[in-house]
Parts: C-alpha cells; sequence; structure tokens
C-alpha cells in the first residue's frame, strides 16, 4: 500500500512541476512511443520474417536477371536491418525495466529526481536515442519493404526457373517426401533390433529427421538400450553417415553399444 501512495506521489509531483510546459511535444511523440512498445516489435519481428521467408523461397529458384539480383540483395539487406532494430528495441526495453526496477527499490527523493529527469528528456528529446532504435518511420519503412518481398517472389516466378531437387541421397529424397523409413528385426535367440527414420518439422528450426534405434536382447535384458538423433536437413544432408560419425564420439562407456548401432545402421 504504501508503495502505491509513494508511486502516485511522485506522478503528481512531476505532473504540477511540468504541466504546460511543451503538451504538443508530447502528443508528436506518441506513435513514436506506441512503436516502441510491444506492438512496434511484433510489427518489426512480423516483416523480418516476411522477407525471410521470401529470400529463402527464392533460392529455390534460379535467377538471372540483373534487377532480380540486385533487388534480393537489397531484401537481404532490410531483413539484417530488420533484425538488428528488434534487437536493439528488445536491448532497450530490457535495459529500460531493469532501471525502473532499480529506481522503484530507491529511496523517495531519488525517485521524484529520477522521474523529473526522465520527463525533461523526453520533452527536449533526449530520448530520441530510445525512439530512433524504433521508431514509427522505420516501423513503416520496413513494412513497406516486407509488403514489396512479395511482389519480388511473383517477378522471381516470372523471370527465373525452378532449381531441380538433387538430392546428395535417395534416402533424403524419401524423408522429403514425407515418408517414414523403418527397419526391423527378429534375431535367432530373441534379440530384436529396430531403427527408424521420420521427419519432424518446427516452426523455430526448419525441416528435421528424427531417429531411433532400439537394441533387445531378451536373454541379457541388461544389454538393452535405445538411442535416439535430430538431424537438421537439406538437399545434400548424409543422414546415416552423419550419424555414425555423432556415434563415433560417445564416450568409452558407451562404445559398446555405439558399436551395436553403427552395425545394425550401416548394414
Amino acid at each position: 500500500m504504501a508503495e502505491m501512495v509513494s508511486s502516485a506521489i511522485v506522478g503528481e509531483a512531476v505532473s504540477l512541476i511540468f504541466s504546460g510546459i511543451a503538451p504538443s511535444s508530447r502528443n508528436d511523440d506518441k506513435s513514436d512511443e506506441e512503436a516502441a512498445g510491444g506492438g512496434g516489435l511484433e510489427r518489426l519481428e512480423m516483416a523480418r520474417i516476411k522477407m525471410e521467408a521470401a529470400l529463402e523461397t527464392s533460392d529455390r529458384w534460379q535467377i538471372s536477371d540483373r534487377s532480380l539480383l540486385h533487388w534480393r540483395k537489397k531484401l537481404k539487406r532490410a531483413a539484417q536491418d530488420c533484425d538488428d532494430a528488434a534487437r536493439r528495441c528488445r536491448r532497450l526495453s530490457r535495459e529500460e525495466e531493469e532501471a525502473e526496477l532499480a529506481v522503484r527499490q530507491s529511496s523517495f527523493p531519488r525517485r521524484v529526481a529520477h522521474a523529473t529527469k526522465s520527463l525533461i528528456s523526453s520533452l527536449v528529446g533526449g530520448d530520441s536515442d530510445r525512439r530512433s532504435a524504433v521508431s514509427s518511420t522505420a516501423v513503416r519503412r520496413f513494412e513497406r519493404l516486407a509488403d514489396g518481398a512479395g511482389e519480388f517472389m511473383r517477378y522471381v516466378q516470372l523471370g527465373g526457373t525452378p532449381r531441380q531437387n538433387l538430392f546428395f541421397d535417395p534416402l533424403i529424397g524419401h524423408i522429403f517426401a514425407g515418408k517414414t523409413v523403418m527397419y526391423q528385426v527378429l534375431h535367432p535367440g530373441g534379440k530384436y533390433h529396430f531403427f527408424s527414420i521420420k521427419l519432424a518439422g518446427f516452426e523455430e528450426r526448419g525441416l528435421e529427421a528424427m531417429l531411433s534405434f532400439t537394441y533387445e536382447d531378451r536373454e541379457a535384458p541388461k544389454n538393452n538400450f535405445g538411442l535416439q538423433a535430430m538431424l537438421r536437413l537439406s538437399e545434400s544432408t548424409d543422414v546415416i553417415g552423419t550419424t555414425v560419425k555423432c556415434l563415433q564420439l560417445m564416450t568409452p562407456h558407451f562404445k559398446a553399444m555405439a558399436r551395436v548401432a553403427i552395425g545394425e545402421i550401416t548394414h
């Protein structure tokens, strides 16, 4: 309760001191203040996503037109600038939150002084560094560039040639098609081996494959074990080769299991 009363007194004291000094300045900066909030950051991130999506899609096309290549270069630079602006916005937001927390935990006179200094700074333009990082003008500029990314892709499709999907390994072609690769066998004596590869897509990480291997020995259950691995996929990924290399790096305690898994996977 004391905290709420103290905060109210600080705000009232500052407003009384500076009421009427520069009301027009506050109105002029309203749009910039809104852009500096969460809404502006979300708009920046959405603009970056649109531009990066267009750039990644254009990689699947063979582009020879100089103007399209120049456009693509400009779009790539804009996507990087947009990402940098979003990073600055997040960093400055964290710094402000930390500063506000420190002020709330400080003495009453110091809080009045801080609030007064902040208001003066905003009125005379001393807060321009924060606003320049994510001003409404900058946000609108990146949004215009992001909207133009769709038009860029239309020109790419009209003037470009689709790249052929040449897979390094036929297995990759099946995985990209959404098929699940599965191998299982029951050996004499009760030994059971199971191996599978299936597609697993994640928005944050892109296309990945999940590899699972199970070894069961009914006569010696203590030797039972299971392994799982996640691999980021591309057209040139060597799924089996990469998995074998990972297993070869296992610690000595797991070397015996790794040898069994490698033998079955490469069989």
